[in-house]
């Protein structure tokens, strides 16, 4: 059983189908035309003096404010990762893997290492203990203390 509407998307097809048709023949037509040929190269002739002028006029720019340009900073990138590449190949990989970390106490390791060797049980002489601090005292206050009258 056929439908009586007609398929939107296929009228879509064929409307584009012959637009496409139509401006391809147009197209051929007009650059066929020596008129036409000659303008598109005066316009791209003219379109990348602007652009020459206007990088001329960014660059001089630049160097006043004293900032790089694109091409300044991507050469320094590319410095950089070149630089980083050496210094990625003079460190050996499995060597970083290998290095013994410190031991994760509240103490700060000695120079010689004895306090992580050192059990935390083990109690510290006398003369390496700080002095007892004594509590501050305070003064009394020359102004009397104001009180609630009772109720």
């Amino acid at each position: 059983m056929a439908s009586l509407l007609p398929d939107p998307l296929q009228l879509w097809r064929d409307a584009l189908t012959r637009l496409e048709g139509e401006v391809n023949a147009a197209a051929t037509g007009t650059l066929q035309s020596q008129d036409v040929l000659r303008a598109l190269h005066q316009y791209s002739t003219v379109s990348l003096g602007m652009q020459q002028l206007f990088e001329k006029a960014l660059d001089s720019y630049l160097r006043r404010a004293n900032l790089p340009s694109r091409k300044e900073v991507l050469e320094l990138a590319e410095s950089l990762r070149r630089i980083e590449d050496k210094l990625d190949s003079l460190v050996p990989k499995e060597s970083a893997s290998a290095l013994p970390r410190p031991a994760r106490t509240r103490r700060p390791p000695d120079a010689t290492g004895a306090a992580a060797a050192r059990p935390a049980a083990e109690p510290q002489p006398p003369s390496a203990a700080p002095p007892a601090r004594k509590a501050p005292t305070r003064k009394p206050s020359p102004v009397p203390r104001r009180t609630r009258p009772k109720r």
